[in-house]
């Protein structure tokens, strides 16, 4: 359940994007440098609200989450 919100909430994903970034191996890598771009506190609430309520992501097919990664690899401009 999400108990926090607001800056408490932000605080709390930054340092998770943080911790995520410093794993090793893939998740490191995925994570490293990662940004929070959600500028509005009540949408990071909603998706991470979202995500809690759906569960994890393990039991998605393959197919799934490579359509998702190219999704978000659209979406990112070219450095």
């Amino acid at each position: 359940m999400v108990t926090q919100d607001g800056d408490a909430l932000e605080v709390q994903y930054r340092h998770t994007l943080e911790n995520l970034g410093s794993e090793p191996g893939l998740i490191g890598t995925i994570f490293k440098k990662a940004q929070n771009k959600l500028t509005d506190p009540a949408k990071l609430k909603r998706i991470v609200s979202l995500i809690a309520s759906e569960g994890p992501w393990i039991g998605i097919g393959v197919d799934v989450k490579g359509q998702i990664y190219e999704g978000l690899l659209e979406k990112t401009p070219p450095r």
